[in-house]
């Protein structure tokens, strides 16, 4: 089992190492967009970030693991933002590194509906231990061979439009085309730019309020790459006063993903999803995919809307007429002086 393992693995990381992964395989971007779209980040107007963490296939040895980690904030300017995005896979003997810096400009089109434009370049390495693999054979060339690695870089962008209600975005994840091929002791990499090979992920959904308390929030995902079939995902999302959630999506590769998130406190909510596969005999040798994610930031809450120069501008108005309305019942109620400068007595009655 152990070797089948490794092997698939192998042939895992073959197709991966072809062409890596180009944007992070998570099932919650449902509520943290940035990691299908990196324009995104322009959303919220404080900084927010997220930390996830998916294991796959619960049971086999050495299965896939990731870790994704992104953080925002506005800069200066109220439409200027910058981020970060960090991913880690694990695949048996190969680990995969990705650090992509964001930067994104916000444009105003009417007074509730943004579009922006991102770009974010970014650093991969590849390693690969063939050391660890454990065969049938003693000296199996095959698989012979030490620790690999690459080096190399590439450069996302994307398009995004929003308002109160509706959002729709298009990424291009990668925009130049990382090739490499392990060979014996010696790496084969090349990079180079071919329009054909560019991905795109196209991403839309929208917000309708079912009552005072629920919000039913439905979405999508079409995922393009040249190298494996279109995915489409249908999300929706049940919300209960911002503060609890549920969702079901369906992947078009016949993947069943069951979410769940709450807000703990102001500024955390965490979130759940479980994957399992409809219809697959894989599915029969391992217990799902697991994902646990922590968001930090007022992303996808009322909060989001906050324009804090505004807020404080209008609390002073309020504490001025407060004082101005007090100081005006402290003089009337103030007992009048005379030309002499002494109280007016005051008049008894007849």
């Amino acid at each position: 089992m152990r070797v089948l393992l490794y092997a698939i693995s192998v042939l895992l990381f073959i197709s991966f190492g072809v062409k890596a992964q180009q944007s992070p395989d998570v099932s919650q971007y449902v509520i943290h967009q940035p990691f299908v779209n990196t324009a995104a980040i322009t959303k919220s107007g404080a900084q927010n970030g997220a930390l996830i963490f998916k294991q796959q296939w619960i049971g086999y040895e050495g299965a896939p693991s990731s870790l994704f980690m992104n953080f925002n904030m506005p800069l200066k300017s109220p439409n200027r933002f910058a981020g970060i995005l960090v991913t880690n896979d694990n695949i048996g003997i190969h680990n995969n590194v990705r650090i992509s810096g964001i930067y994104a400009h916000k444009f105003r089109i009417d007074r509730t509906s943004f579009f922006s434009l991102s770009a974010a370049p970014g650093l991969e390495f590849i390693q690969s231990d063939y050391t660890q693999i454990q065969t049938d054979f003693p000296d199996d060339p095959t698989f012979q061979g030490s620790a690999t690695s690459l080096f190399s870089m590439n450069m996302g962008a994307g398009v995004f439009y929003f308002n109160k209600k509706f959002y729709a975005g298009l990424a291009l994840p990668t925009l130049l085309y990382n090739h490499f091929e392990p060979s014996g002791s010696e790496n084969k990499g090349t990079i180079g730019f071919d329009i054909k090979q560019i991905p795109l992920n196209l991403t839309g959904g929208w917000e309708k309020e079912l009552g005072k308390f629920f919000s039913l929030q439905p979405s999508f995902l079409v995922k393009y790459e040249i190298a494996s079939a279109m995915q489409i995902d249908i999300n929706a999302m049940i919300e209960y006063r911002e503060m609890i959630g549920f969702g079901l999506s369906y992947r078009t590769t016949r993947s069943l993903n069951i979410m769940a998130n709450y807000r703990i406190s102001k500024l955390f909510k965490i979130g759940y999803a479980f994957n399992t596969q409809v219809g697959s005999q894989l599915g029969s040798y391992h217990s799902g995919t697991h994902e646990v994610a922590l968001l930090f930031g007022m992303e996808n809450g009322r909060q989001a809307s906050i324009n804090l120069p505004k807020k404080i501008k209008k609390y002073r108005k309020k504490k001025i007429k407060a004082r101005k309305k007090a100081l005006k019942k402290l003089q009337k109620e103030t007992p009048k002086l005379s030309p002499g400068g002494k109280r007016e007595k005051e008049q008894p009655y007849s």
